[in-house]
């Protein structure tokens, strides 16, 4: 069974008494967002990444969940499976460093040894005015995202030494959660669905088009992504598969879409990206030059067994 086909299938199941429990993170008493995200050694940092981007990348992709929902991250529970318990002393001011940073607190955890290191974090959020889920999406809407997609997928490839590509191959463990839009947003009418780019755009917004029935539409001609022309990459590819990027992908509603890109600019100094449109139908395409193409979901794969 399949990562996903395993998460259809408990949301399905008869353990599943909260219906949201497919969006990013799980809304409990109509007030507080719970998300939980694990790392682990060899399959999604390698034993040789310094652990400061490991642990970073461990808050940014948990915080970024519930940021995704348009809610405030707030305290944090931590779990260690370590196999050096020398790892904790070097561990412990880089948990302090995140917490400043994501402005959590950490409230409790676990520890325990390990064959192999694996780092997981609990995040309880408090929802904003609006809890902003996959399914709200509707025909007219603008889709957005927070920043430029592709150099993830570009790092993490040099880091695996697929290519010798001129960036540093520590910076996908470096990116940011969009804790700030994310809570902005929340607080925001006209926002109609939101999630994280976990997976890769090709994958996420596909989740964006399946849960609120709907079709999504990519602009091609409408992008600029002469940003990835120096790497030497099919720039497209990049941009639609390229996983855990964790800049935020929503859409809008349309009549609303400019006074919200320009209050965000305004007050985040932030500059949303417009990709695309929602439309009747399902699937998601790429119009270019007046045609319309279906595109393949492609998104992150985590390191192989030859890591």
């Amino acid at each position: 069974m399949k990562e996903f086909e395993f998460i259809s299938y408990l949301e399905k199941s008869i353990v599943n008494k909260n219906k949201y429990i497919g969006d990013d993170a799980a809304l409990i008493y109509d007030r507080l967002l719970i998300s939980k995200d694990m790392l682990s050694e060899n399959v999604h940092f390698l034993s040789s990444t310094p652990l400061k981007y490991v642990i970073h990348k461990l808050f940014t992709c948990n915080i970024s969940d519930i940021s995704s929902m348009g809610a405030v991250a707030k305290y944090v529970l931590l779990g260690l499976a370590l196999k050096d318990k020398s790892y904790l002393e070097q561990i412990l001011p880089l948990i302090e460093e995140e917490c400043k940073f994501y402005n959590v607190e950490l409230i409790g955890g676990d520890t325990t040894s390990s064959e192999r290191n694996v780092f997981s974090l609990t995040v309880i959020g408090e929802r904003g005015a609006n809890t902003v889920y996959r399914s709200g999406a509707e025909s007219g809407d603008i889709i957005f995202i927070s920043r430029p997609l592709g150099r993830c997928r570009i790092s993490l490839e040099k880091e695996l030494n697929k290519y010798s590509f001129n960036i540093d191959k520590y910076y996908h463990y470096q990116v940011n959660a969009e804790n700030k839009l994310g809570e902005y947003l929340g607080c925001t009418s006209g926002i109609t669905s939101m999630t994280d780019i976990s997976d890769g755009l090709g994958v996420d917004l596909n989740n964006i088009a399946l849960s609120s029935n709907k079709k999504a539409v990519i602009e091609y001609d409408r992008l600029d992504l002469s940003y990835l022309d120096e790497y030497g990459v099919d720039n497209f590819e990049y941009f639609v598969s390229s996983g855990e990027e964790f800049a935020l992908l929503f859409t809008v509603k349309s009549s609303l879409s400019l006074k919200i890109q320009k209050d965000i600019l305004d007050k985040l100094g932030i500059k949303i990206i417009p990709v695309g449109r929602i439309e009747e139908g399902s699937g998601i395409f790429v119009e270019k030059n007046g045609h319309m193409q279906k595109i393949a979901k492609g998104g992150y794969e985590h390191f192989n067994k030859k890591c």
